[in-house]
């Protein structure tokens, strides 16, 4: 028997056959668990599952994208730009809107390294890089 969906829950992106297959999921129960608790099959289980991962996903990049919309310091770094530059670049600016950067200029490249390896080539980037400091210094990258 299905529990109703919380107030909570009615306003999301997720569906309530998404709430109910992803809180199964997080108790453990595997796909083919679940749809035989929900009479139905693995398949559809999976669908689910992956509808409501990339529905989260795409509720996060929104999220991001409107935090860095409001944020007071919004970077391009054009594509072929030497990573070691970046920090610099950005320190720069902060230093402008009399903002005090969260991480040094090691956890920068860091960061961007694993935020968006797909830009960076070496000690280069391949694409443009969008970069966001709020007014606390937390940066956002993509």
């Amino acid at each position: 028997m299905r529990k109703a969906m919380r107030e909570h829950e009615k306003d999301m992106l997720l569906t309530e056959k998404q709430v109910e297959v992803l809180k199964l999921k997080k108790k453990g129960l595997s796909q083919a668990d679940i749809a035989r608790k929900l009479k139905t099959t693995r398949g559809n289980i999976c669908i689910i599952e992956n509808t409501a991962l990339k529905n989260i996903e795409k509720a996060k990049n929104t999220l991001k994208f409107y935090r860095a919309l409001e944020a007071p310091i919004w970077i391009t770094v054009p594509a072929g730009t030497d990573l070691y530059k970046i920090p610099e670049i950005i320190f720069t600016e902060a230093d402008k809107k009399r903002i005090k950067i969260a991480i040094d200029s090691a956890m920068v490249i860091v960061k961007l390294k694993t935020e968006v390896q797909d830009k960076i080539h070496g000690r280069l980037t391949v694409d443009e890089i969008e970069i966001s400091v709020d007014e606390h210094g937390n940066m956002s990258i993509s």
